[in-house]
């Protein structure tokens, strides 16, 4: 089920033949007419590029409105490629980037730190396949991801660190209000929260890259995603990593279990969807050798990842 933006938070539009490009109105004066006035504008934009792959692109771009360099604002530009195979399955549905802009927007609306979207664009082959799309949005300042951020806290203070469980309680919070609404991530990864440092406040937790996120109503789907969502969270550290003590502070922050499950019956499901998100089963382990088997014999390649 798709999740759709409230009417307050309709972006503005400008389309052409096989492309449209929509962004919140709130950030249009970043964005002339005369300097972005179709798609290749925007994907074009110059900026630092911050990571290059076969499929995905990021930028961080600097743009003011006029000539005030006051007014600069950072910008990030994710841009999905599908090349002919991956495109297939893009037809007749939503465009990947517009289904994140979307989620970003449910998880604000549901009080849940994310990046702020800005706005996304698509461009469609003659037949509506989607041939590339991007998503926008605030460039988060200072930020490291969770795992980054949970080695260096390790190095700086061995032993228990009293900070790390505040920080997994509120990230447990989080995911407790989406679970909530019905509303699941299926990326929630170390790697996909960003924590936003503050000298010697708290550092802030911020959900990115939500791509995949959904509504699931039905209990059936809706807990079997919820063990996944939990499984690939705490199952994302390296093995050893994650104290007793964090994951404690993380349940504590979830529970009551919003989908009305005991907390063992809950626990047990998700040390169960861990192993599997680690290919610690033979289910898992099975899948994950098979894709790496295909993606070899296919020649598939990632391009080298460019430090910004």
């Amino acid at each position: 089920m798709k999740t759709t933006p409230n009417p307050g938070d309709e972006p503005g539009a400008i389309h052409g033949k096989g492309w449209r490009v929509a962004f919140r109105k709130e950030f249009s004066a970043y964005f002339p007419a005369t300097l972005f006035a179709d798609y290749a504008a925007f994907v074009g934009a110059r900026g630092k590029v911050l990571k290059l792959e076969r499929r995905t692109r990021i930028v961080l771009l600097r743009l003011a409105v006029g000539a005030a360099e006051a007014d600069e604002q950072r910008f990030i530009l994710k841009e999905y490629r599908f090349p002919f195979a991956p495109r297939i399955r893009t037809w007749l549905r939503i465009a990947k980037a517009e289904q994140e802009f979307n989620g970003l927007l449910h998880l604000h609306r549901l009080g849940v730190q994310a990046v702020e979207p800005v706005g996304f664009g698509l461009q469609r082959s003659r037949f509506g396949f989607v041939r590339s799309c991007f998503l926008m949005t605030i460039f988060v300042e200072d930020a490291l991801d969770l795992k980054e951020w949970s080695r260096e806290e390790e190095r700086a203070t061995p032993g228990p660190r009293p900070g790390s469980g505040e920080v997994f309680r509120r990230i447990g919070e989080a995911f407790r209000r989406c679970h909530a609404a019905r509303f699941f991530l299926f990326t929630g990864k170390p790697k996909n929260i960003l924590m936003r440092r503050k000298g010697a406040e708290q550092p802030e937790p911020f959900f990115i890259d939500v791509p995949y996120a959904r509504s699931l109503p039905t209990r059936p789907l809706s807990r079997w995603a919820q063990g996944r969502d939990l499984g690939m969270f705490l199952g994302g550290f390296p093995p050893g990593s994650l104290t007793r003590g964090d994951q404690d502070a993380f349940y504590e922050g979830y529970l009551p279990d919003p989908l009305r499950a005991s907390p063992d019956a809950l626990r047990r499901r998700v040390e169960r969807a861990m192993l599997a998100s680690q290919n610690r089963t033979l289910l898992s382990a099975l899948v994950h050798r098979g894709k790496r088997v295909v993606r070899k014999f296919l020649g598939i390649r990632t391009a080298s990842s460019i430090k910004g």
